[in-house]
């Protein structure tokens, strides 16, 4: 029961950032601006802030256990602390890098293929970003730690509507949200219906498994995603 509510925790902040931002977007021009900063901007970063405190005093005692366990089970004994900090800041490094270059190919592919910003931004970009997450929990999966992979990934949601906020703060132009097209609201509504099912796949346990082992709620959450691929498609050069 105590997995079951500090995963519902975060997926549930999660929810509410990404409606904020998606309702902010629709709503565009009549969202008020303190300067160039919309207001919702200091209303994701507290939300952010209420969030994370919570799932870190749910979480404390639990998390001092998982780690632990995890790490034990892994038995990394054949590396050094010094030699796991080096290549984690080795991959830091890569991945930042690589990141940089990403905007500047997919507004070129954007512009070469006429899909449009947010379609290229949206399916390729994302995807391609989301790749580490991927691999974390790919990794977290082979050593057990199943509670860190649907940490990472309902944790990664709250952290990138947090960087909306970030980037509204450096976007000198006006407010962020009210100058980007409303098909991102799209995206936004379907992410949440994408971490409803979740939800409810956690609460009431859909472990049925269907076509290719597959649960009813993994193939409702591939649907959504590839009905909101077709919507943006369709939507593209369009809001």
């Amino acid at each position: 029961m105590i997995l079951l509510l500090k995963r519902l925790d975060s997926a549930g902040f999660g929810i509410i950032l990404i409606s904020l931002a998606s309702i902010s977007i629709l709503a565009n021009q009549a969202i008020p601006a303190v300067g160039h900063i919309g207001l919702y901007t200091p209303a994701i970063i507290l939300i952010y802030d209420i969030g994370i405190r919570s799932v870190f005093f749910f979480e404390k005692r639990r998390i001092a256990e998982s780690v632990g366990e995890s790490v034990q089970s892994a038995k990394y004994s054949d590396i050094s602390t010094k030699e796991a900090v080096n290549k984690y800041i080795l991959n830091a490094l890569f991945i930042i890098g690589a990141a940089t270059l990403l905007p500047f190919i997919g507004d070129r592919l954007a512009d070469e293929t006429g899909l449009g910003r947010s379609f290229i931004g949206i399916v390729f970009i994302a995807m391609t970003t989301s790749l580490p997450e991927v691999a974390v929990s790919v990794s977290a999966l082979k050593i057990g730690a199943t509670d860190m992979v649907i940490a990472n990934l309902f944790g990664s949601n709250i952290f990138n509507i947090l960087i909306l906020a970030i980037d509204d703060i450096f976007y000198t132009k006006g407010s962020l949200l009210a100058d980007v097209s409303s098909n991102h609201a799209v995206t936004g509504f379907m992410a949440v219906l994408m971490t409803g099912i979740a939800v409810v796949s956690l609460i009431y346990r859909l472990e049925r498994k269907t076509f290719l082992r597959l649960g009813w709620d993994t193939i409702a959450i591939l649907l959504a995603y590839i009905v909101n691929i077709y919507l943006l498609y369709i939507l593209r050069g369009k809001g």
